[in-house]
């Protein structure tokens, strides 16, 4: 940080080198505060997998583990400071980087998920409508599990392979004979 001429003084606050380690290197990332509660849940049962990508490189994220969560939120933007160490032997991270992190708090084998927009919301709760094989529609409360960008989790009211109604719902009513279109966007039925 300084060259031959420059004036260093004792207790001077201009650093002369900075030093980086970039094997194991630590990422630090922040979590919204409202996701500190299932974070804490899954940190006292076993370890966290962190995953860590620069941006770019969506094939090959560095695997890590959380190491430290501060004991505070940042009140300006309700967050939460998490640390993850990455043991980063590729060296595919650097200090000072920006990378794209993945928290895995849980895996749920086996689940059933339809999009988002075939679940509704009516007085009884969430329902979804299902084709069944006579091509009539039968409406189903469904208990939902969690929500994930354009998927739901559903814990129960639907079982593997139905078909779900995912557009035109409000013209629906059960027992109704529905015709399956062809879904453009998606190149698959809707």
């Amino acid at each position: 940080m300084v060259h031959p001429g420059n004036l260093v003084r004792a207790n001077d606050t201009t650093p002369l080198v900075v030093i980086n380690q970039v094997t194991p290197v630590n990422v630090v990332f922040a979590i919204p505060e409202a996701q500190l509660p299932d974070l804490s849940k899954y940190l006292s049962q076993k370890t966290v997998k962190v995953e860590a990508q620069t941006p770019g490189d969506d094939e090959h994220p560095s695997e890590g583990r959380i190491t430290f969560v501060d004991n505070a939120v940042d009140q300006t933007t309700g967050t939460i400071k998490v640390k993850g160490s990455f043991p980063n032997t590729s060296r595919q991270l650097w200090p000072g980087q920006y990378v794209n992190v993945v928290v895995t708090l849980t895996v749920d084998r086996d689940a059933l998920v339809v999009p988002q927009s075939a679940v509704q919301n009516g007085p009884q709760g969430p329902y979804v409508f299902v084709i069944k094989p006579d091509q009539t529609a039968e409406l189903r409360s469904v208990v939902i599990a969690r929500v994930a960008d354009s998927e739901t989790l559903l814990s129960s009211g639907a079982a593997e392979g139905e078909t779900v109604v995912t557009d035109g719902q409000l013209r629906l009513v059960p027992g109704a004979r529905v015709s399956i279109k062809p879904d453009a966007g998606r190149g698959g039925a809707q």
